[in-house]
């Protein structure tokens, strides 16, 4: 029986190939999530996104990024001036006098499980579906 042997161009051929296949694979997945998680929030009967502002441990405010219509500017208490920027499907802390800003250089977030700190003012944004069971801690 004669068994044909690959060459060396062939190798690396099935090597691009199956490279190519995995990253296909990994990048339809990761969109795939992001379109489910806020096609979803805009259908009343699916999922909604929360952002959960925090400060000092005390709950501030929570918005529902789902439904949120038009931009909302929330200023926080503290010993800076710090405002946060909440618009559809997105919020950041928009800007801060703290001495390191590292709350503003974080940026916008939008998926659950994300958050943004700002340590000097001991503020904190988390953004969370809504019905998660830490969702139900914080607002008891």
């Amino acid at each position: 029986m004669n068994i044909p042997m690959l060459k060396k161009g062939d190798i690396i051929l099935v090597l691009i190939l199956v490279f190519g296949i995995l990253l296909a694979v990994i990048s339809r997945n990761d969109s795939d999530e992001s379109r489910i998680s806020w096609n979803n929030a805009n259908d009343p009967g699916r999922e909604e996104v929360l952002a959960i502002i925090k400060q000092d441990d005390r709950l501030i405010r929570t918005v529902n990024l789902s439904k949120l219509k038009k931009r909302e500017v929330i200023r926080l208490p503290g010993q800076f001036n710090e405002f946060i920027v909440a618009d559809q499907k997105k919020i950041c802390f928009m800007s801060a006098d703290c001495p390191d800003r590292l709350c503003v250089k974080a940026g916008w977030i939008s998926k659950p499980g994300q958050l943004a700190v700002c340590l000097h003012n001991r503020a904190m944004i988390k953004i969370v579906k809504k019905g998660d069971k830490e969702l139900e801690g914080i607002t008891k």
